[in-house]
C-alpha cells in the first residue's frame, strides 16, 4: 500500500508507458509473498469496522468474477483487490461482454490464468449509443505474468478452464472518466454503467414507468 501510494501517478494519461511498469513491479513483488494475503484477510475479519467499510465494494457470488476488496485508499483513490475468474463449469459457459472501466488498472495472476481480448474503438456516436470496435490483442496470462489496462480501453476476459480458477491480485486507480461502457459488438451499439447506486436509480426509474428495457 505504502508503494502504490507513494510511487504512483494514477492520473497519469500515460498511465501504460509510465505508470504500469511500476505498479505490476510491486503487484509481482506481492505475488511472491503468498502470506500477505492471509495477514490482510485475516485482519479484515477481525476487525468489524473495517470489515464493514470495505464489504460494500467486493462483490460475492458473481456469476462470472468474484471481488475481495482489500483496501481501499481514502479520497477517490486506489483499491486493492482479489478476483476469482471462476471456471466454465463454475459459471455455466457464460462470458464477459466487451467493456471498459473509468480508471486505470493493473493485475498479476496468482493461480491459473486468463485470456484476455483488447479492442480499438474506430468510431463512436455517442447520440445514438453506437460505437464501432476492432479487436487489436489477444493474448494469454500464466500464473506470475501481470498485465495492464488504461481507463477507456475495451476488453474481455475469459478463463477457458473446466477446472482450474484464476485467482488474481488486482489494483484500480481513482476514476479519471464519468462513467464505464459495455458493448455489443454484434449489434454495434453501448451502454454506459455507473456505481451501484446509480446503477440501482437507473433500474429504478425504468420500473417505474413498467419499462424492462434498461441494464
Amino acid at each position: 500500500m505504502t508503494a502504490l501510494r507513494g510511487e504512483v501517478d494514477w492520473r497519469d494519461s500515460s498511465y501504460t508507458e509510465r505508470q504500469a511498469p511500476v505498479v505490476e513491479e510491486i503487484l509481482r513483488a506481492a505475488a511472491a509473498r503468498p502470506e500477505v494475503f492471509a495477514e490482510r484477510t485475516d485482519q479484515i475479519l477481525a476487525d468489524g469496522e473495517l470489515f464493514r467499510s470495505l464489504a460494500p465494494h467486493s462483490a460475492y457470488p458473481r456469476i462470472l468474477m468474484d471481488k475481495f476488496v482489500l483496501h481501499t485508499e481514502p479520497g477517490n483513490g486506489f483499491r486493492i483487490r482479489l478476483h476469482r475468474f471462476k471456471t466454465r463449469l463454475q459459471n455455466g459457459g457464460a462470458e464477459e461482454r466487451v467493456h471498459y472501466h473509468k480508471w486505470h488498472c493493473s493485475t498479476v495472476m496468482l493461480r491459473g490464468g486468463y485470456r484476455e481480448k483488447q479492442f480499438e474503438i474506430r468510431k463512436t456516436d455517442e447520440a445514438a449509443g453506437e460505437a464501432l470496435l476492432h479487436e487489436d490483442l489477444e493474448h494469454s496470462l500464466a500464473e506470475g505474468e501481470s498485465n495492464s489496462l488504461p481507463a477507456g480501453r475495451p476488453h474481455q476476459v475469459m478463463n477457458d478452464s473446466d477446472t482450474d480458477p484464476c485467482l488474481t491480485l488486482f489494483v484500480r486507480g481513482p476514476s479519471v472518466m464519468g462513467a464505464a461502457r459495455i458493448f455489443d459488438l454484434e449489434r454495434g451499439t453501448f451502454y454506459d454503467t455507473f456505481d451501484p447506486d446509480g446503477q440501482l436509480k437507473v433500474g429504478l426509474a425504468a420500473m417505474g414507468r413498467l419499462d424492462p428495457d434498461f441494464h
